[in-house]
């Protein structure tokens, strides 16, 4: 008897999941002993131990590589839904393959061939398996929160700075008499933006080599950031930076007063305009920026005064019809709505008895500790331990006591209010929906600032490319609609729900100590988690 042939996936993404139960050796005896019971030959066995955040998974590359290679081979067995996918692209490609995927935890295989609703359960279990939620707000990560906090500046270094050790700026000696000559002159009052561009140019201080004239947008970003002045700003809230100053805090706010003084109609002012800051020409990459022209609104690549053939204006009017077409891709009516919020409440019900059950054995584990470093110094006072030992163990414990406190930290203060947040992306799609005569132009401009990752413009035209999560919200749409259409509304609800239970019997079937050891049904969703 010929035996199906297939190919075996383990992925760990941090030291954690080694010392949790998530260890590759431990995901490799499962698929084996999965094929070895279901007559499965297994030709191949790749694994990845990289941070699932960092782009590229060698291991799993290669997997593909080897898959495009031999098109007779369409089965992969993997542990679960996270070990295989970081983010509804990778489910996509693996889609284009035509491949029999084994999710063995959770006893589930998806095909092309699978029913709809099975279909759509686990799209939404994919949409969830890379940590993409608390993107929905503009509140930066708690990493790059800590290091603004700590006063390093940790995205891209603006004009004039550069990248120097330990985290901190520093000055670009070529850059930096081209920042203050630009603060001086504006302090002035003398100019506005367009003519300050023209003035810079002028005496010979080129923005950059290969775009020697500043644009005005550029500019007026430059001269509003208190970066310059020894300060971060995010997201409103100003912190104190580490890195020096390049003008000084006087001159800097004679350059705010000059934006007051300046004839206002020369001054662009973003809040005019609803689509500043989004569009990007197609052509060349600079920003689109608006105009008022006989009490409408235009918007055009500021690359105009060069070389870029993209000149053509485009109507705000147009702008937001485009965008509510693109906005269509996303939007979800009642029905679509109730059943993504059906499967959130099924699979996510019992997050918080997880994290309550994982700060109860941390605990346990943190007083074992303590107890242990007690009876160690007495042990040591008493001469019954030597000295240096007691030194070395000491702080083998300390470091694990450090370690645990930190993870129960973690857990103490993790937000389970998943249900709230991924209601919170419905709602929001839910509004993407509705009609013109209800979602006026202000409207979609403030939910394509949400969505948006890319916004470009060529020939009049406008490509959106929307940002994580909801870049995935598309296909899972189709899917669910998919399903709707074959069956019937009150059929597919009725088949989500009663799959439900199987899941469930499949994690109560997981032995003690395992990392499904808890009742929750999906970690996948879990804020914060290392396994994202």
């Amino acid at each position: 008897m010929e035996h199906k042939q297939v190919v075996i996936y383990a992925r760990v993404s941090s030291r954690e999941q080694e010392r949790e139960g998530f260890s590759i050796p431990a995901q490799l005896k499962l698929l084996k002993e999965y094929a070895l019971k279901n007559g499965f030959q297994i030709v191949k066995e790749y694994s990845d131990a990289e941070t699932a955040k960092k782009a590229g998974r060698t291991n799993y590359n290669e997997m593909l590589a080897f898959l495009k290679a031999n098109p007779t081979i369409k089965t992969v067995l993997v542990e679960k839904t996270d070990r295989l996918y970081r983010n509804f692209k990778d489910y996509v490609t693996l889609e284009d393959y035509d491949l029999e995927v084994h999710l063995v935890k959770e006893s589930t295989v998806i095909s092309k061939n699978s029913k709809s609703h099975d279909k759509f359960i686990h799209g939404i279990k994919v949409l969830m398996a890379k940590n993409y939620i608390d993107n929905l707000s503009e509140e930066i990560s708690k990493g790059l929160k800590e290091a603004v906090e700590q006063g390093y500046w940790p995205f891209q270094p603006p004009y004039g700075y550069l990248r120097g050790a330990k985290k901190n700026l520093i000055i670009d000696k070529s850059r930096i008499l081209f920042v203050r000559r630009a603060f001086e002159l504006f302090a002035t009052g003398r100019f506005s933006l367009r003519k300050l561009c023209e003035e810079l140019f002028i005496e010979g201080y080129y923005y950059k080599a290969e775009r020697p004239k500043i644009t005005q947008c550029v500019l007026e970003c430059m001269l509003k950031n208190v970066i310059y002045v020894g300060q971060m700003n995010c997201n409103g809230i100003i912190y104190q930076g580490k890195h020096p100053a390049i003008v000084s805090r006087g001159l800097f706010d004679k350059a705010q007063q000059a934006f007051l003084k300046v004839d206002k109609s020369k001054v662009r002012k973003n809040f005019d305009f609803l689509y500043s800051g989004i569009l990007k020409c197609g052509v060349c990459g600079y920003a689109f920026c608006g105009e008022r022209q006989k009490g409408n609104v235009y918007y055009r690549c500021s690359h105009h005064d060069r070389t870029c053939p993209n000149t053509a204006y485009i109507s705000e009017k147009m702008i937001t019809q485009s965008f509510r077409m693109h906005l269509k891709r996303i939007g979800v009516n009642s029905e679509v709505y109730e059943l993504i919020k059906l499967s959130l409440q099924m699979l996510l019900g019992d997050e918080q008895e997880y994290h309550q059950s994982e700060t109860e054995r941390i605990q346990r584990e943190i007083e074992e500790c303590k107890e242990v470093l007690k009876k160690m110094y007495l042990d040591q006072l008493n001469n019954v331990l030597d000295y240096d030992l007691w030194v070395n163990l000491k702080n083998d414990y300390e470091v694990k006591l450090s370690r645990l406190s930190a993870e129960l930290q973690r857990h103490t203060k993790a937000n389970t209010n998943y249900l709230d947040t991924g209601l919170k992306i419905l709602d929001l799609c839910s509004k993407a929906s509705l009609p013109a005569t209800e979602l006026k132009a202000e409207e979609v401009a403030q939910i394509i600032r949400e969505v948006y990752l890319n916004a470009t413009v060529k020939d009049k035209k406008v490509k959106l490319i929307f940002r994580k999560p909801f870049d995935s919200i598309e296909k899972l749409v189709k899917l669910a609609k998919q399903g709707i259409a074959e069956i019937g509304f009150a059929e597919f609800k009725s088949a989500i729900i009663s799959s439900y239970p199987q899941y469930v019997q499949s994690i109560k079937k997981e032995p003690e100590g395992s990392d499904f050891v808890s009742p929750t049904c999906f970690k996948w969703w879990r804020l914060g988690d290392s396994n994202s």
